[in-house]
């Protein structure tokens, strides 16, 4: 699926355009395909369209007329004085038809008597804060609790970041001209878009502009995953070293370790705090434990590097972080694993904490991918989880600029940014949101990167993969989402990668 930012649209209508398209001829393209999908998902009988300046409104005229013509009763709202160009064109055709306009001051006996509102409002190209006249008409069809389908993009939702930064109408279904755009699928806009679809509006192949932001779907990532090949050992399949776990919390890595597992690693070292590794090693027969020195409180602590350094040297990534602590400890142990340990590292959870106020990231040259939530990010980055969790793609990106490394950023829109690449994971789900699970999707990007895959691809094939499990999960048991628990995912981590292969 394509994902465009507002500017690239903007970009490829005008590519067709240049091609001898009209612009008329998208806008009613775009308006009669919305107008089909309206009818076919909702069968209104009472319909009211709110259109507001632009092409956006231009398209909610269109769906005004569709309506009409299959026998909807329709009200349509311009909220403008006056439209030029492709909108005027589609507005006097509606008067023509004798098509009935209300004023503001009838919006809300409108809404009430309506079973569909279309929501044409604001364009693709809105960014900011919506000013205070139309997040007052927002606001009134968010409270009518009338069915809302949005055309292209919700009204107060930047169409290019997903950003949100007043009032925003939240849709049923999103129809998205042509492609479907960033802000309908990175949070918080993706939690005011509901369904999105993108329908055909007959832009030719010749007009389509690079994506910046990419969709990590099947199709996107099928072939990546790399296979065994012969003649073959268990080091040559992937050696995976991973650092995780206390004496009070050995579950982080035993699930980092299953997941890397099913995830198809040959072999895989773990080093967890003395106290913990008779206990770990009896839990995971295949996997060969280390102890190592700990603190009081039964945490890693820096003499343990030695020995993970000599585990090291015969492991092919390393996974980091999993519940071994926020102390200053921590900090100089995971330092110490970034500046000696040239093979790429996964850093996750407390090692991603620990090194809030840290240069040692920034520092480091060989491969690196960060796994955090938005308050891990937060620490690092010395923000609120609140803003991370407001501007998702731009601290995402913000995060691998500044530390030169892959940022995988947790969520039902799973953010994954190196570089000027941007991937959006499509399938998160609230069964994920449990103790655990992030865990497990550090083992199976380990195990990725283990078997030769760049940190881009495995922190976008892991995503997926783990992603994928929870939906079959689900698909399976029948059971609510709230009753998944992390080990849940490892037996059907296999089916779900085999569906990349």
């Amino acid at each position: 699926m394509r994902l465009y930012t507002a500017s690239e649209m903007s970009r490829a209508d005008a590519n067709a355009q240049s091609l001898g398209i009209p612009g008329i001829v998208l806008m009613e393209r775009a308006g009669s395909a919305m107008a089909r999908l309206a009818l076919e998902r909702f069968s209104p009988e009472r319909a009211l369209v709110v259109a507001g300046g632009g092409n956006n409104g231009g398209d909610g005229f269109v769906v005004a007329r569709e309506l009409h013509r299959a026998g909807v009763e329709v009200a349509v709202c311009a909220t403008r004085e006056e439209y030029r160009g492709d909108p005027e064109t589609n507005l006097r055709t509606l008067q023509n038809l004798g098509v009935r306009f209300c004023g503001r001051e009838e919006l809300a006996d409108e809404l009430a008597a309506a079973d569909l509102v279309v929501d044409a409002l604001l364009g693709t190209g809105f960014s900011g804060e919506v000013r205070e006249d139309a997040a007052r008409i927002i606001r009134e069809i968010n409270a009518s609790g009338t069915r809302v389908f949005s055309v292209d993009v919700p009204s107060g939702v930047d169409g290019s970041t997903g950003e949100v930064g007043g009032e925003a109408v939240r849709a049923e279904m999103t129809a998205c001209a042509h492609a479907v755009k960033v802000g309908c699928v990175v949070s918080p806009g993706c939690d005011h878009a509901g369904e999105v679809v993108a329908v055909d509006i007959g832009v030719p192949s010749e007009a389509e502009v690079e994506s910046s932001v990419v969709l990590g779907d099947r199709e996107e990532l099928r072939g990546l995953v790399p296979r065994t090949a012969q003649p073959a050992h268990k080091y040559s399949a992937g050696t995976l070293l991973v650092v995780a776990g206390s004496r009070q919390m050995t579950g982080a890595a035993v699930m980092s370790v299953l997941g890397a597992q099913r995830a198809g690693c040959g072999i895989i070292f773990l080093v967890v705090p003395g106290s913990a590794a008779s206990a770990v090693d009896a839990r995971l027969t295949e996997t060969i434990v280390s102890g190592a020195p700990e603190d009081g409180e039964g945490h890693l602590n820096p003499e343990a590097l030695g020995e993970v350094l000599e585990r090291a040297e015969r492991a092919s990534a390393v996974v980091v972080g999993p519940a071994i602590g926020r102390t200053g400890e921590s900090r100089r142990l995971v330092e110490g694993i970034l500046r000696e340990v040239e093979v790429p590292v996964l850093l996750d959870a407390d090692g991603v904490t620990s090194l809030a106020g840290s240069d040692a990231l920034a520092r480091r040259e060989a491969p690196t991918v960060i796994t955090p939530h938005a308050g891990e990010l937060g620490r690092i980055l010395d923000v609120g989880a609140g803003e991370i969790s407001a501007r998702r793609l731009h601290h995402a990106r913000e995060a691998a600029r500044r530390f030169g490394c892959c940022v995988l950023l947790k969520g039902n829109d799973t953010i994954v940014a190196e570089g000027e690449r941007v991937s959006v994971n499509p399938t998160g789900s609230v069964a994920l949101a449990t103790a655990g699970t992030g865990d497990v999707l550090s083992g199976v990007i380990g195990a990725l990167l283990s078997r030769g895959m760049g940190v881009y691809d495995a922190a976008r094939v892991g995503a997926w993969t783990h992603g994928r499990a929870a939906h079959l999960w689900l698909e399976e048991t029948g059971w609510p989402a709230e009753s998944m628990v992390a080990t849940d995912l490892v037996p059907l981590l296999p089916r779900a990668l085999g569906e990349l292969v």
